[in-house]
């Protein structure tokens, strides 16, 4: 019996409090678990506890269930593993279904949802909920533009073709760490422009379409809709906002719903919070309150809102996130203190996402294990 990602997500953000065993090691499973924007109940126990004495663990785990409403999943890294617990685990009488793939495959999916649906404009939000990995179609008429995509671009492209849309072009926000980018292998696909700042991306071994600050775009036939790349340099120093209609701005890694993003993974983070000092205080304040902020992460459910989306208007968050009423000297300073050590992979994924080098499918895919570390530390 199986479930998939997909369907364990949507049984935590539908309330229906499904109950999660562990099996992977207490180090791991401290690292990144499964989350998610709803109630749930979980129980690391080690595959070896089960090995070791079978007896016994099964015991705990009809213990701690026995009490619980939802149904039983049984997660370990890749799927096999808790394939043998929940397969021991229904044998003993207590119901178990295995997450197909384990974390790796729940870091790797995604679930769309329509966050805006004007006379204008449509928007799309593509949740990598694994990652806290945030994604965007944006679509007037059957024009549509794709921005931060994932890796898995066939989703991007069934997403297409679904809708009915057109793409007319891909956008990365900044070169992203985290991840794997798929904005390229999209938009060769597509055969459409790879739009990017050459302060990012001038080192790529593929060719893009370098985009300047205030540069515009027309979005749609009929109903035209304007676009314009706003540089806000900070995070990286090619990170570039995209203004949508004049009520959207898809701020990348720049601002988030609860935090601001990280200005250290270049190596020079005093530097970089100035810059992001100045894009966040200057270049931001400039902007109407009401435009809806649309980051390219989320650092945890306490961001989404009830329909599951994660979207604020500048004017709250100009309250909500202290760093936007610092003074420079203080921003810098918390800034620094508050930085912490870069996950040892992001520096490799940079080169892949540059294109200059190259890695297998197993590499890439331990390379993404993992929640997303882009937001400045909470200390």
């Amino acid at each position: 019996m199986q479930v998939s990602p997909v369907e364990l997500y949507a049984a935590i953000e539908g309330g229906r409090r499904p109950s999660i065993l562990d099996v992977r090691n207490a180090e791991d499973h401290a690292r990144w678990k499964v989350d998610g924007p709803g109630r749930f109940d979980s129980l690391n126990i080690p595959y070896f506890a089960f090995i070791e004495d079978e007896a016994a663990s099964i015991s705990k785990v009809k213990a701690w269930k026995a009490a619980l409403p939802g149904d039983l999943t049984v997660v370990c890294a890749k799927g096999d593993s808790s394939a043998f617990v929940a397969e021991i685990l229904r044998a003993s009488g207590l119901p178990a279904a295995n997450l197909e793939g384990g974390m790796a495959a729940w870091g790797a999916a995604s679930v769309r949802k329509l966050l805006v649906s004007g006379p204008a404009t449509r928007v799309w939000q593509v949740l990598r909920f694994g990652k806290g990995c945030l994604s965007y179609l944006v679509a007037a008429g059957n024009d549509a533009l794709v921005i931060d995509p994932h890796r898995h671009v066939e989703e991007y492209r069934k997403a297409l073709a679904d809708l009915g849309l057109n793409l007319r072009g891909v956008f990365d926000t900044h070169l992203h760490a985290d991840h794997l980018s798929g904005a390229h292998a999209l938009a060769e696909a597509e055969g459409v422009p790879y739009f990017a700042h050459p302060l990012d991306f001038a080192g790529a071994a593929f060719e893009f379409s370098a985009v300047r600050d205030g540069q515009a775009l027309a979005l749609g036939e009929i109903n035209v809709v304007p676009v314009s790349f706003l540089h806000a340099p900070g995070h990286t120093p090619g990170s570039t906002l995209l203004l949508v209609n004049n009520a959207f701005l898809l701020t990348g890694d720049t601002l988030f719903v609860g935090h601001i993003g990280r200005p250290d993974l270049g190596g020079r983070a005093r530097e970089w919070a100035h810059d992001l000092f100045k894009s966040l205080t200057v270049r931001l304040a400039k902007l109407d309150g009401a435009l809806r902020a649309l980051p390219a992460h989320t650092s945890g459910t306490a961001e989404f809102r009830a329909d599951g989306t994660v979207v604020e208007t500048l004017d709250v968050l100009r309250h909500r996130i202290a760093f936007l009423r610092m003074s420079e000297v203080d921003f810098v300073q918390a800034v620094v203190d508050g930085v912490a050590p870069a996950p040892a992979a992001y520096a490799a994924i940079r080169l892949l996402n540059l294109g200059v080098t190259e890695a297998s499918e197993d590499v890439r895919l331990e390379m993404e294990l993992g929640r997303n570390e882009c937001a400045l530390a909470r200390r």
